[in-house]
């Protein structure tokens, strides 16, 4: 591999690792790459989480099309945050994490917001709230607890397509 090779090989992967820790376009929140940057540098301290899995995605792309679930889960996800909270998406399309800089109380208000829009835009989602004790806590290890009460909770209470 010659010089201008490599380099072309090192450019990709920078583009590669700013398309990461960047914003997901699709639903104008951050990366899953990029949430975690941001955990990193987090002032030590306890921040309310919320953990959220968009209910029955696949019919309702099935039904409706990809880009219009896209488009609603879009303006969903457009209420009005801090600058300091850090919503993002999670492993799937449909699983969306958001840390709060702020009280339980306020996060629990918006999480009420966040069901409205998902009411006028004909969807739902179930989710768990809990906290993370930043420099304590591992965030993965966080959010893997309130992924996994959640995913008990989706199996528990089965919701109808809208």
């Amino acid at each position: 591999m010659d010089s201008q090779e490599k380099l072309n090989e090192k450019i990709e992967e920078l583009q590669q690792r700013i398309r990461e820790l960047s914003r997901d376009d699709v639903f104008g929140v951050w990366t899953r790459a990029a949430f975690l940057q941001f955990c990193k540098v987090m002032p030590r301290g306890k921040r309310p989480i919320v953990f959220l899995d968009f209910d029955k995605i696949h019919d309702l792309n099935d039904k409706l099309g990809y880009s219009e679930v896209d488009r609603r889960i879009r303006e969903i996800l457009s209420i009005p945050f801090r600058s300091s909270d850090i919503i993002a998406r999670w492993f799937s399309g449909d699983e969306i994490v958001i840390l709060f800089d702020g009280d339980f109380e306020g996060a629990f208000r918006k999480v009420r917001e966040l069901e409205l829009r998902a009411m006028q835009n004909e969807m739902t989602f179930t989710y768990e709230i809990g906290y993370w004790d930043v420099g304590i806590n591992s965030i993965n290890e966080t959010i893997e607890e309130l992924s996994h009460k959640n995913r008990a909770k989706k199996k528990s209470c089965k919701k109808p397509l809208v």
